[in-house]
């Protein structure tokens, strides 16, 4: 449809032949455009330099070039658009980031609603792929601040909270780490983003079980149970962390604690009595140490399978559990 306007255009100016002072017509305008117009998805780089010269000549004609300049200004956007579109497909980033923008400031300056539109939607994924590319490159900082444009574009789009989540985790950024994985998680659930909530919940669990190790290997109790307590922020069902609370507690002669985590242990483990003997042998020795002997006898008695058997019955016939 432009392409025959222009055409129709053309043919009614030639006649009048006007030209301006810097000796271009009305002509080479619609020519310039209509070479834009053409060419544009083909080679946008062309297309922008032909209707910035359409558009300057229109606009030094005044009036009689006011129905070329609006043309032009309603085609500039989409080019602009067009340009990126190749500079992805030819894998440069950052080229297309700059020709989106380019496209965005147009289509606000001329009003394009629709190429305003597809420019929001794209923009958050390409700064979150940057993002991504530069912290597979280590480049962990550079992550985070295209990370963060995604975020500022988009503040309801997931995937740049964990990427920058995992970018602070590279620069040992404990406390930011912790802050966009709770982020993640938050705006995931409100998102039913399941797989990032998933993703995020496993680093955060992961991590500290990791930490805890660490802690546990330097004779650290105290950091033991505090990096614990952090992976069961992230997973609160998992049995063998509140196992190994119960074990650190023990060691600590944290008592009551021992029995408390002991037990939300034992409500979480599937499996045979044999298999929960560890968990009742521990709660009994921390009613023993608290001088509670009934439940300590009855936990004793639960304790005596397996392995835990021969130490069990001696207990109880120490304390004379009946």
């Amino acid at each position: 449809m432009r392409v025959r306007f222009v055409k129709h255009f053309l043919l009614g100016i030639f006649a009048i032949g006007a030209v301006s002072v810097s000796g271009q017509s009305i002509n080479d305008a619609i020519q310039a455009y209509n070479n834009a117009a053409t060419v544009y998805k083909q080679d946008p780089e062309k297309a922008l330099k032909d209707i910035q010269s359409a558009l300057q000549i229109a606009e030094q004609l005044g009036e009689e070039g006011a129905e070329t300049k609006q043309k032009c200004e309603e085609l500039i956007p989409t080019i602009y658009f067009q340009a990126a579109m190749a500079k992805y497909k030819a894998k440069d980033l950052q080229a297309t980031l700059d020709n989106l923008e380019k496209a965005e400031e147009a289509a606000i300056k001329y009003n394009d609603g629709a190429v305003k539109s597809r420019v929001e939607k794209t923009m958050p994924k390409l700064y979150n792929v940057l993002g991504n590319n530069l912290f597979k490159e280590n480049k962990f900082e550079e992550a985070i601040t295209n990370y963060g444009k995604a975020i500022k574009l988009d503040p309801n789009f997931i995937d740049p909270y964990l990427g920058t989540a995992l970018a602070y985790e590279g620069l040992n950024n404990e406390e930011k780490m912790v802050e966009f994985l709770d982020l993640t998680i938050d705006m995931g659930g409100k998102a039913n983003d399941a797989t990032n909530v998933e993703k995020a919940k496993t680093k955060g669990k992961a991590y500290f079980l990791k930490k805890a190790d660490e802690a546990r290997n330097a004779n650290k109790l105290n950091d033991v149970v505090k990096l614990l307590d952090m992976a069961l922020k992230y997973d609160g069902d998992d049995y063998d962390i509140y196992r190994l609370m119960t074990i650190n507690y023990s060691k600590l002669e944290r008592w009551s604690d021992a029995i408390e985590y002991g037990n939300k242990a034992l409500e979480l483990v599937k499996g045979t009595a044999e298999d929960k003997a560890e968990l009742y042998f521990l709660i009994a020795g921390a009613y023993h140490k608290l001088n509670k002997i009934s439940d300590a006898c009855a936990a004793y008695k639960n304790a005596a399978f397996g392995t835990f058997k021969p130490n069990a019955d001696y207990q109880i016939q120490q304390l004379k559990c009946q």
